[in-house]
């Protein structure tokens, strides 16, 4: 979702199971991890949002993930924003990069990004007329509950056919992730050599070593930012537990893969759902 104030108009992408399913599974291994940190909890108040909405120069942009930090008591004068995300499943990488750029520079304070890129061996096309499809469900009165419209686990990266249709078919998914750079004022997504930034697979094969490292780098330079932020709001705060803090980060790329199965079993029914209404 983004708004534009010059031109007064409102772009909407209206995400499906698919696009918001690996995002779900990263929002709980970032929220254990933040959760272990030992900041002071009555003086800063991060939080982890999914589609919210963010300033960036007479725009209001909606990334699919951020996290944000306040002061936990008092006027919220500052949100700092230390990480922001987006998955792209209908637009293309450069159209996704362009959008975390803006964002990056509207909130330079960002440490981490990540990009998700889930593609569908072809666009969606609804049953011909004349197809099995149309000639067997379109019959039914009434759209067939998810139960009854999948039947059987469909392995990843294979169409889900039913009734001689292909209903939503992932053929590969990837991930990017950049980490700001010491000597950077501002984190630089052009910057991909193997200290600022990691990708990977999780399908066709889970190839995420890289990506797992980097993210937990980035966890430690948000828990950097949270000692910043408490020291700019309380001088006299004690933050060594905090700087000394070891980063705790689990991550089960099995869980991303259940969630994205489910997801592909969802949008296919809503898909058939809508295409029977």
């Amino acid at each position: 979702l983004t708004y534009d104030y010059n031109t007064n108009s409102l772009l909407v992408e209206m995400p499906s199971a698919i696009h918001e399913a690996p995002f779900d599974c990263l929002k709980l291994s970032l929220g254990q991890s933040i959760s272990a940190m030992p900041y002071d909890e009555d003086l800063i108040f991060p939080m982890i949002h999914m589609n919210s909405s963010l300033s960036v120069k007479r725009k209001s942009v909606t990334p699919d993930i951020c996290i944000t930090v306040t002061a936990a008591s008092g006027p919220t004068r500052i949100v700092l924003v230390p990480f922001i995300g987006e998955c792209a499943c209908s637009e293309d990488k450069s159209h996704a990069i362009r959008k975390l750029k803006n964002t990056i520079a509207a909130h330079p304070h960002i440490k981490m990004a990540i990009l998700g890129l889930v593609r569908e061996a072809q666009p969606f096309k609804s049953p011909d007329s004349d197809s099995v499809a149309s000639q067997t469900l379109s019959t039914l009165d009434e759209p067939l509950p998810l139960e009854e419209f999948i039947t059987e686990r469909f392995p990843p990266c294979t169409p889900i056919m039913i009734a001689n249709h292909n209903w939503c078919h992932i053929s590969s998914v990837e991930f990017f992730v950049w980490v700001k750079g010491e000597d950077e004022s501002i984190l630089d997504l052009d910057n991909e050599d193997a200290e600022h930034m990691a990708c990977g697979t999780l399908l066709p094969d889970v190839n995420l070593d890289a990506v797992k490292s980097m993210l937990k780098r980035g966890l430690g330079k948000i828990r950097d930012s949270f000692v910043e932020f408490s020291k700019q709001l309380d001088p006299d705060a004690d933050c060594t537990e905090l700087e000394e803090d070891a980063i705790a980060f689990r991550i089960r790329w099995k869980d991303y893969l259940i969630a994205l199965n489910n997801a592909a079993d969802v949008t296919a029914w809503k898909r058939y759902k809508n295409w029977h209404e």
